[in-house]
């Protein structure tokens, strides 16, 4: 790391009532997943739980990322909640 500069990651977990939706969630969210030069982001999918782990190369990078992915993650949950 160079000095001055400043990075930092976040991981995201969402879990679900099964899988089914927690595989709708993932395939929503891997679309999203990129690494650019200023970070990037991962997107798994385990049993009920999708994670997105995201890696930034400076804070403004960061904030975005975390935004983007909990705007969507709120919606997904939304749509979830008001499906059963």
């Amino acid at each position: 790391m160079e000095k001055g500069k400043v990075s930092g990651s976040a991981v995201l977990t969402l879990t679900f009532p099964s899988a089914k939706p927690a595989k709708a969630a993932y395939d929503a969210l891997l679309s999203e997943a990129d690494f650019s030069h200023r970070g990037g982001s991962r997107v798994f999918l385990s049993g009920k739980s999708v994670r997105v782990e995201i890696k930034a190369d400076d804070p403004v990078s960061l904030r975005a990322s975390l935004n983007s992915y909990l705007r969507l993650m709120h919606i997904i949950k939304d749509v979830e909640e008001n499906t059963d």
